[in-house]
């Protein structure tokens, strides 16, 4: 998402990361990460529901968990910590202005990777 912000502002989209560390943690992470939006902090994980986004040990643990592992480490990312839940997975929503949700993606393992350019066109339509 942060290497495509030029397509997304192009797009008049507002981008908003949902965190379930404290809002400490969500603001060191924003700075750290130089994201340009804003980190918001849902630490009793209350979005995170109703978007149905999973939380469980075993989705850290499928075997895709360690393909995606692979892939980042091959990249040179690196973790350097875990703050907030860590079974929570994640995902992405896209709303329209008018509040109707044009796009979901929700990890099915951690480190599942987004289809950007869906969340992009579903941007541009909303």
């Amino acid at each position: 998402m942060r290497v495509r912000q030029h397509d997304f502002a192009a797009a008049d989209a507002t981008i908003c990361y949902v965190s379930t560390g404290t809002p400490a943690m969500a603001a060191d992470f924003a700075r750290k990460e130089g994201l340009g939006a804003a980190v918001l902090s849902d630490q009793g994980r209350q979005a995170f529901a109703a978007a149905r986004m999973r939380r469980s040990l075993w989705n850290l643990l499928r075997p895709r968990f360690f393909a995606n592992l692979f892939r980042a480490l091959r990249r040179g990312h690196t973790q350097t910590g875990v703050q907030g839940d860590p079974w929570q997975q994640g995902g992405v929503l896209v709303f329209a202005r008018d509040g109707r949700l044009l796009c979901q993606q929700l990890d099915g393992a951690a480190g599942d990777l987004l289809d950007v350019d869906a969340v992009l066109a579903a941007a541009r339509s909303g």
